[in-house]
């Protein structure tokens, strides 16, 4: 008798590619009582001694006797035990792992099932999330109509933050089995991040009564913060209505566009705009496609969106994109009043300052001022507007107005730049040096390299020196470095007041020719301390007696006493120093 071909069995069952394939495709077949009954016989045709066996074929029916039959677990080459049947080698097997399952075995797919969903939450625990999604997946491959795993999957993402696909996710699950408690939980919880109320009120009701009292007092505190805080809105009282939206999110609200915008809105009220512009952002990372409440301060969500968003483009100065963002409100919820008046504020505030920038430039600073003054009718805090008006103060010569402006400019936005410079130069103007120097020190600490403000800053600390008393001629020549000529020359040098830094440096030196170039740009910068340079070929005898054997090495005196050394610096280190040294006593 020919030996049954086992290769077709084989090559049916088993892809080498997916070692799961065997199980996705028949785990739908397996009877719940875990028995298998063939369901085809195996026929061979017979063949010659010595000729190869003839490709095996199934039939669509089972022909087999009852006693032929076997069960799941233990299946026989082809289905049916035949009488002098011989096992071949261990090795083929019906799967691939480390382990021998016997000849013919297969894995139980439940129980890999439950390897795979075990895996996955492991991951999730460790918050290993793409790790713990791709064992959802798999274990969804096998199983599709898992809730568990749905659930699972829809958690997973929401870690992630790819919410509109946990939201799929959860109905998908809801729609295989409309009563599981664990569902309507979740469905529940998620719908309050998106902070809509009435729908996850409707699934907590669905749900355990396990998950319902604390489902209940973080909807009912939700809902309490919202009307509170609308409000606090409709009574001009940002602060308060702050500490209620921010209630609002750290109840669990915290995925919601309209929410998170209306923060956004509350800080943009108390001046406190890179925050507000930072909220808004988180905001409009959010799908747009999540549900919402159907009204949100008696506008549409999305039209609430692009009215705060316009407030914050015109507020930083972006009045195109603010324009855009409020026509857009207006074109979401056309019959809202509060979106028309912002629409028509946001307009005349743009067109105002155009107008103004007109007059500007063609130097009619009286008419440009009148302008600007129309478009801060509509927008009192505008920072934008507020720097152009003190502009033109500042070039009508009216040096006390504008620096009151330019301090209202300076409370809404204290890093604006324009504002703080044209200060500077007021108080410049009106010979206030403290002011003058203390402002062009801040605008130092933003542009550095800045020559003409680094020239500002020498004039004007030169000048404070000399409206104290003091005498700044070695100050207003100390603007170069200068030579030292002779050992007395030297002690008469770093014995004067204040501090002196010596550059001790040889003309054929590398690195003293790299260095000197910067050297030379401290001594403009700093011009309350002296440079000294000390040619070492020239005066060995003063290096020798400072005791400097490396060049370039840097020696800092303070009335005439060595208080810092420094061998090969680098160039920020160096500045440092300098600049500590520069206005100390």
């Amino acid at each position: 008798m020919s030996e049954p071909d086992q290769m077709g069995v084989e090559h049916n069952l088993l892809d080498k590619d997916n070692p799961f394939r065997i199980l996705e495709d028949s785990l739908a077949s397996f009877p719940s009582d875990h028995s298998l009954t063939s369901s085809t016989e195996f026929r061979s045709t017979s063949a010659a001694p010595g000729s190869s066996p003839s490709r095996s074929s199934f039939s669509s029916r089972s022909t087999a006797t009852s006693s032929d039959r076997v069960t799941w677990g233990n299946i026989c080459p082809h289905g049916v035990i035949t009488s002098g049947f011989k096992s071949p080698p261990k090795t083929r097997v019906l799967c691939h792992g480390h382990s021998d399952y016997g000849y013919g075995s297969i894995i139980n797919p439940r129980k890999i099932i439950q390897d795979e969903l075990q895996s996955g939450d492991d991951a999730f625990k460790k918050g290993q999330y793409i790790e713990a999604l791709e064992g959802y997946d798999r274990v969804l491959r096998m199983k599709p109509k898992s809730v568990t795993c749905r659930i699972s999957r829809a958690d997973t993402l929401v870690q992630l933050g790819r919410f509109e696909e946990a939201l799929r996710e959860y109905h998908v699950a809801y729609k295989l089995e409309q009563g599981n408690v664990t569902v309507h939980h979740r469905l529940s919880l998620f719908y309050l991040r998106l902070g809509v109320v009435d729908i996850a009120e409707m699934h907590m009701s669905l749900t355990s009564q396990e998950y319902k009292g604390d489902l209940s007092v973080k909807i009912e505190k939700v809902k309490g913060h919202l009307i509170n805080s609308g409000n606090a809105r409709r009574c001009d009282s940002w602060k308060a209505a702050l500490r209620e939206v921010d209630a609002v999110i750290a109840t669990g609200a915290d995925t919601s566009r309209s929410i998170l915008a209306f923060r956004a809105e509350m800080l943009l009220q108390l001046n406190r705009l890179e925050q507000a512009e930072e909220t808004f952002s988180k905001a409009i990372e959010l799908d747009s496609k999540l549900p919402t409440l159907a009204k949100f301060l008696g506008m549409e969500p999305e039209a609430y969106v692009c009215a705060v968003h316009a407030q914050i483009e015109m507020a930083m100065g972006r009045f195109e994109n603010a324009v855009a963002a409020a026509d857009r409100a207006h074109r979401v919820d056309r019959f809202n009043d509060e979106i028309s008046a912002i629409q028509t504020n946001v307009r005349l505030t743009s067109m105002a300052r155009l107008n103004g920038n007109i007059h500007y430039r063609e130097k009619q600073y009286s008419e440009a001022c009148d302008q600007y003054n129309i478009g801060l009718k509509y927008a009192r805090s505008n920072a934008c507007l507020l720097s152009n008006l003190a502009a033109c103060h500042w070039q009508l010569g009216n040096w006390e107005k504008c620096i009151e402006i330019c301090d209202q400019v300076l409370q809404i936005r204290p890093g604006y730049i324009k504002a703080l410079l044209r200060r500077a130069e007021s108080f410049t103007k009106l010979e206030k040096w403290a002011e003058s120097v203390r402002d062009y020190e801040a605008a130092k600490k933003v542009f550095p390299e800045n020559a003409k403000i680094v020239e500002a800053l020498s004039h004007a600390q030169i000048a404070l020196r000399k409206s104290q008393g003091e005498d700044v001629s070695r100050m207003i020549s100390g603007t170069e470095v200068k030579d030292i000529t002779s050992a007395e020359h030297f002690q008469e040098s770093i014995s004067e007041s204040g501090a002196s830094v010596v550059y001790f440096m040889e003309p054929s030196n590398a690195e003293c020719i790299q260095i000197s170039p910067f050297v030379n740009s401290l001594c403009t910068s700093f011009p309350l301390v002296i440079f000294l340079k000390v040619d070492i070929s020239q005066h060995p005898l003063i290096a020798k007696t400072e005791n400097v054997h490396v060049l370039p090495s840097f020696i800092i005196y303070k009335n005439g006493n060595k208080v810092k050394e420094m061998i090969c610096p680098l160039k920020h280190v160096l500045q440092s120093w300098v600049e500590y040294y520069n206005f100390s006593d």
